[in-house]
């Protein structure tokens, strides 16, 4: 029986200890797949300020201890495009940085480490090497016209991140428009592409991966900032604003660049606001519900690849709620002050990707057995390097959502700029428009989209 208990127990340590080694996450040649929020995008611009916090970066030098050997595009000050800035205090404007900046490292002679491209979708990974910042993060004449999904293969990755889908709905609400197709990825083509993604990584490397869900954009800044009133000063009474179907209701939502033109010429109180200005109700909820698609096919993909699952969408949830809060600082998704959001409304500020790193970095832990030390936050919270407006906000986001904006205007250069960066076009147009239908039925399609106002709006 004694031997009998040693041969089983010996047997059960040889079994165990190949799966131990194993479960340790090796970031020897470590690769980043995805859009700008990979990249390390921040305030509109890819810029080297914001490249040295992205979350990859911040994931390589917690689990191997070093700053160099992960590569990426660094582009010199202002960025490109132009950072935003706050050009003055008083009224507020955020506008672009003049100039552009430079490609610093253009000639290393072989892929990124980082190939997260700015606009780039889903299905950008799989076909598209070239075309907007693709040109920078890819380098198309120097690797043979090759994708992202092409040139992380290429590295031979012992580890690799993806983080990718984000465009696929962003696009719907930046431009006002949810039109199938178009702005909004349909759910069976990015099943489809998600799938063929990441088998591709799994079948012809032998890496682990780190997988992330896609956050609800329609909970960013850019969409739930400008309130759908004006307060009247004398009498405080509040009036909602003119919309392209009449006056706006509570669970509609008026857009970050809107901003610079409420009240202009009566826009907004005797004019209806433009259509790619604002989101409906109706709107906001196709696109949630498409996000929420997205995330079973990444969850389930996850699961099936024994990847790790990194859910970004549960943390911006909580930091919606108010639930995420470092030293007794609370922060939420508030333009300006919430301390998640940068000058876009769009893209996390330095605390922001250290906290998706650390989502990351805690996900790998647990599915791999790793012991990769979280992210310092300290520098981020309260040093020049984090957002100083969130050391003393205690703003939730149902206070950002119920009282009017702050005395802000975000320009309509900024909007475009913004837009023109992540190959989103301003004023998307449906099949419809440029056929002279009718529109889109159900939800709010192309330019006749609102409320099924096709026969209104198309030029039919």
């Amino acid at each position: 029986m004694y031997r009998l208990k040693t041969l089983l127990g010996a047997l059960a340590l040889a079994l165990l200890a190949p799966a131990a080694v194993l479960a340790q996450p090796d970031f020897t040649r470590y690769v980043a797949i995805g859009d700008s929020l990979t990249a390390g995008f921040q305030s509109g611009s890819l810029v080297v300020t914001g490249q040295r916090n992205s979350y990859p970066f911040l994931i390589y030098r917690q689990a191997t201890g070093q700053s160099t050997g992960f590569e990426q595009p660094l582009v010199s000050e202002p960025g490109i495009p132009g950072q935003l800035e706050l050009r003055s205090l008083v009224p507020l404007v955020i506008a672009p940085r003049p100039g552009q900046g430079s490609p610093t490292n253009l000639t290393l002679p072989r892929p990124y480490n980082n190939l997260g491209v700015p606009g780039a979708r889903l299905r950008d990974t799989l076909v598209t090497f070239t075309g907007g910042l693709h040109d920078l993060v890819l380098r198309p004449s120097g690797f043979g016209n090759t994708t992202a999904l092409q040139q992380a293969i290429f590295l031979n990755p012992t580890f690799v991140t993806i983080w990718i889908g984000n465009n696929d709905a962003l696009a719907a609400a930046t431009s006002g428009r949810v039109i199938e197709g178009v702005t909004l990825t349909p759910a069976a083509q990015f099943d489809t592409d998600f799938r063929a993604l990441v088998a591709a990584v799994a079948t012809q490397t032998s890496a682990r991966m780190a997988i992330a869900t896609i956050p609800d954009v329609t909970v960013i800044p850019f969409v739930n900032t400008v309130p759908t009133f004006i307060t009247n000063p004398a009498t405080g009474e509040r009036l909602a604003l003119l919309g392209p179907d009449g006056r706006l209701t509570p669970d509609d939502r008026v857009l970050l660049p809107a901003s610079s033109v409420i009240g202009q010429g009566g826009v907004g109180i005797t004019v209806p606001l433009p259509d790619n200005l604002v989101l409906s109700a109706s709107e906001l909820s196709t696109i949630s519900s498409r996000i929420q698609a997205y995330n079973n096919t990444i969850r389930a993909v996850a699961n099936e690849r024994n990847a790790a699952l990194v859910d970004t969408n549960a943390f911006l949830t909580q930091a919606a709620q108010g639930h995420v809060g470092v030293g007794g600082i609370v922060f939420t998704p508030a333009f300006l002050t919430g301390g998640v959001f940068s000058l876009d409304g769009v893209h996390p500020t330095p605390a922001g990707y250290a906290f998706v790193a650390n989502q990351f970095i805690e996900a790998i832990n647990a599915r791999f057995g790793g012991r990769i030390p979280l992210v310092n936050l300290f520098p981020f919270v309260f040093s020049g390097t984090g957002p100083t407006a969130a050391a003393t906000s205690t703003a939730t986001a149902a206070d950002a959502l119920s009282e009017p904006a702050p005395d802000f205007i975000f320009t309509e250069e900024a909007r475009q700029s913004l837009l023109q960066a992540l190959r989103i076009d301003p004023d998307p147009k449906s099949p419809s428009d440029e056929n002279g239908g009718t529109g889109p039925k159900g939800g709010k399609g192309g330019k006749g989209h609102k409320g099924g106002k096709g026969g209104k709006k198309g030029k039919g």
